[in-house]
């Protein structure tokens, strides 16, 4: 009788470690497939570098111009002087007379224009770094345009493609101006406490 109740006690313990053992391996899965997230750039702006400059040209109505530069993008659009303003992902293309910079419509596989920046009307253009991240800094009379190359795939800045897009604007003819700081996306709203008093 005792070789029978401590093979049943022996036999609990095994299934309680073998769910436990279970839960712990769903966890660790859990994490695991987290980790492995798509960054959220290439997760809502296709961007295939093959195949762009012949859709940018469609979707954007471009005449067959050549395109000198294109890759993948975040955009803050603000006003002369300030430093914060709207920020969107996004692809661009450099041509002779122009900076397109475009979002991507996932519901009729296009290209659309967030903003056209005409080069000639650009008083200055300016390149602000800071640790990994550059900026391309575009300063016309009544919007400022600050641009960051990313990487083909997604989620981390390109620098040195971002100064190349620097050094292309000042080829074109843009004149180098002065930066006051890096433009950033609004803060994060701060979460609200309010103090909840129970009378006793």
């Amino acid at each position: 009788m005792n070789g029978m109740k401590s093979k049943s006690a022996v036999s609990r313990r095994h299934g309680a470690l073998r769910r436990a053992l279970g839960g712990l391996g769903a966890g660790t899965l859990l994490l695991l497939s987290g980790c492995n997230t798509t960054p959220y750039d290439r997760a809502t702006v296709f961007y295939d570098r093959a195949q762009f400059a012949a859709q940018a040209d469609r979707d954007l109505a471009l005449g067959g111009q050549p395109i000198l530069q294109h890759g993948r993008c975040s955009v803050v659009l603000a006003t002369p002087g300030s430093t914060t303003g709207e920020y969107r992902f996004c692809t661009f293309a450099l041509t002779a007379d122009a900076l397109h910079v475009e979002g991507w419509n996932a519901a009729s596989l296009k290209y659309e224009e967030i903003v056209r920046i005409d080069l000639s009307k650009v008083r200055s253009v300016a390149l602000e770094t800071f640790l990994r991240t550059a900026q391309v800094q575009l300063q016309e009379s009544q919007r400022l345009t600050a641009l960051s190359v990313t990487i083909d795939e997604g989620g981390y800045h390109d620098t040195d493609a971002s100064k190349r897009l620097f050094a292309g604007l000042r080829q074109a003819g843009v004149a180098e101006g002065t930066s006051d700081g890096m433009v950033e996306p609004p803060a994060a709203p701060a979460p609200m406490i309010i103090p909840v008093i129970v009378p006793r």
